[in-house]
């Protein structure tokens, strides 16, 4: 178990289980050559997904010349974020964004595929700017970490939003080591799996459902 604290307090848990995850991603795959061009273009997708491949004599720089595509399209978009935060209106954000609660605890919005996007893009960018780089290592440091400030500068600039003034912000993360390899030892051996563990499989493409369904029943029947 790893405890990494950083300056910004909270409890930072997933949903109980990864069955949006799923619903989505099985959605997404669907739905997704008939979405308009964005950061990604039709294109792109097919090619990140595995849907299109490139074959033949010119084959090698065809799949550079994509990366290098979707490299550009990624970081002006990620520029253009400055702009939407600045610039985009009250009412346009809340058409995109629907309602949340006074308290934020409510949230009117029912599209899971949307609702999936955002947490996405949320890893994405704390996996890249290394939110989990210090829980690899027990080593004290004076140093304030990359994505400690990175979270603290924008809660601030949230904050100020709303006129409110953000002195401080405390993240606790606690953290086990879990490779997937494991789980799968602990699911083949009959082992029964803590909801934790079940999400990890639920999101993996290396397992059958059909496997985590009967993990799920036995759990039930052994609770009843």
């Amino acid at each position: 178990m790893h405890t990494t604290q950083y300056a910004v307090t909270g409890r930072i848990c997933g949903r109980a289980s990864g069955c949006l995850y799923l619903c989505v991603v099985h959605h997404s795959q669907q739905h997704m050559a008939g979405r308009k061009n964005a950061m990604l273009t039709t294109e792109d997708r097919r090619w990140l997904t595995g849907e299109k491949t490139y074959e033949g004599e010119h084959a090698k720089q065809q799949r550079y010349q994509r990366r290098r595509d979707i490299r550009e399209r990624v970081y002006n978009s990620i520029l253009d974020f400055t702009i939407l935060f600045q610039q985009l209106e009250e009412t346009e954000r809340e058409k995109l964004f629907g309602h949340l609660s006074d308290d934020g605890t409510q949230w009117d919005i029912e599209d899971e595929a949307f609702e999936a996007g955002i947490r996405d893009a949320l890893a994405f960018l704390l996996y890249n700017i290394g939110v989990t780089k210090p829980l690899s290592t027990d080593k004290a440091t004076s140093s304030t970490p990359v994505a400690e400030q990175l979270i603290t500068d924008a809660i601030y600039h949230a904050g100020r939003r709303d006129d409110y003034l953000v002195e401080t912000v405390e993240l606790n993360i606690t953290a086990t080591h879990l490779p997937l390899s494991n789980v799968l030892d602990d699911l083949e051996a009959g082992t029964t799996l803590s909801p934790a563990r079940l999400r990890v499989l639920m999101e993996s493409d290396r397992v059958d459902t059909a496997e985590i369904q009967e993990c799920v029943r036995r759990m039930i029947f052994e609770d009843d």
